[in-house]
């Protein structure tokens, strides 16, 4: 069941979208199962803040998840011998804010917290760019 409840796993995957874009010839490199947030609660659950205009062509041109990935087994986080960086969504309906905030702990990531949706890059550009910045020095 994936973690997020507004995500599904198709019966078989998408080729076209509201948009009338193609997806059939997306290039697949996982063997797992696709897994898509629902169109139409894509805006609630991971952009809330984020026109509607823009937050449907999002949803239309998502790319899927791979099941593998919540499956396989994990080698040693980069997080563990490298400095990380962390922006906290404290408006996100996909990553509950304190999950956030547990894994940017865990990490000892240099945090920043942002009032926006899970689509922070898009709703908040400059808070993501400074953050961006700030780890390039």
């Amino acid at each position: 069941m994936p973690a997020c409840p507004h995500a599904r796993v198709p019966a078989s995957p998408p080729t076209r979208r509201s948009s009338g874009r193609s997806t059939s010839s997306l290039p697949t490199f996982h063997s797992g199962a696709d897994i898509y947030l629902d169109p139409a609660e894509f805006r609630q659950a991971f952009a809330a803040d984020v026109d509607k205009t823009t937050a449907a062509d999002m949803a239309d041109t998502q790319r899927p998840a791979d099941t593998n990935a919540l499956t396989q087994a994990r080698t040693t986080p980069a997080w563990k011998s490298i400095p990380s960086w962390y922006l906290v969504a404290t408006q996100d309906q996909a990553i509950a804010p304190d999950l956030e905030r547990f894994m940017a702990k865990r990490a000892a990531a240099h945090t920043v917290e942002v009032a926006s949706s899970h689509a922070a890059m898009v709703s908040h550009p400059d808070a993501v760019t400074q953050l961006i910045e700030k780890a390039a020095r």
